[in-house]
């Protein structure tokens, strides 16, 4: 059976969970999270003007990688140097939805070389298992990180990467191990990662939205079952989570009433969860 999710020739359209009765379930429907769905429908043409056509709630939109700043101007290491507070996130998780991570850098690793990555879910690659209750990609745990890491070669056991570095660069501010010899730390040391590697928004909606196709972009539904895949992670491992979303896009209602803003105003209201997202030039 072919995962409409990853078939190019399907529009992944955002629906609310209330309606999903009206349509022809099986395959067409895929779950997001608790509020909204995924309705997959076939396109046999590119014509734009036959859009309209197709009952539909809403498409997603395209998300793009946003800039990163150093903590020390935020304030952070006066905070984390406060005799009272040392907070340096134990016990924390902090997840990543981006590019990936560089899983073998020293910044991800505790002093004895494991990692203190929790997990990663790839949705670019196909070989290995998705996460439980998930369609697609490959889920690497932190037992098959470590193994990776004793490796001669890690590719071969955890073969995710970050080809773009924007992922690897991300994690690195928000919880790169600390390397006094180097001077650097990341804003939270101490703490554990869970990793979402997005795949590259379908070329039907970069189309849709004349995007070029060499563009580095990110559909809205991918970034938002990232989402409901850390919450799960935290959820299983009783574990507080702080989650960073360094992407950013101009689409939508900018009224907060759009599918994910809703959805991260609801997660947000969840106690022991903490999201942020990077506003870069878009703020106003």
């Amino acid at each position: 059976m072919t995962n409409k999710i990853l078939d190019p020739s399907y529009y992944d359209l955002i629906i609310d969970n209330t309606i999903v009765a009206e349509y022809d379930t099986g395959d067409n429907i895929t779950n997001l999270n608790e509020r909204h769905s995924l309705l997959h429908v076939r396109t046999n043409n590119n014509d734009m003007c036959n859009l309209g056509l197709y009952p539909y709630h809403r498409f997603p939109s395209i998300f793009t990688l946003n800039s990163i700043v150093s903590h020390d101007a935020s304030g952070i290491t006066s905070v984390q140097r406060n005799p009272y507070l040392s907070l340096y996130g134990q016990g924390v998780l902090i997840a990543l939805i981006d590019t990936g991570i560089c899983y073998q850098h020293e910044a991800f690793c505790y002093s004895d070389h494991s990692s203190r990555i929790v997990s990663i879910w790839d949705q670019t690659i196909e070989d290995g298992n998705a996460p439980e209750g998930f369609s697609y990609g490959s889920e690497y745990t932190k037992n098959m990180i470590n193994l990776a890491l004793k490796s001669v070669n890690p590719l071969e056991i955890v073969p995710s990467t970050d080809e773009d570095g924007h992922g690897s660069a991300l994690a690195s501010v928000a919880a790169g191990s600390i390397k006094t010899e180097k001077g650097f730390a990341g804003v939270a040391p101490e703490s554990e990662l869970v990793i979402v590697k997005l795949k590259s928004a379908k070329k039907i909606l970069k189309d849709l939205y004349s995007i070029p196709e060499d563009r580095l972009c990110f559909q809205e539904s991918d970034v938002m079952l990232g989402l409901n895949y850390v919450f799960q992670v935290a959820k299983k491992l009783n574990r507080p989570i702080a989650v960073c979303l360094g992407l950013g896009t101009s689409q939508g209602c900018h009224d907060g009433s759009g599918a994910t803003s809703n959805y991260i105003s609801y997660l947000s209201q969840i106690s022991k969860v903490g999201i942020s997202v990077a506003s870069a030039m878009e703020a106003n």
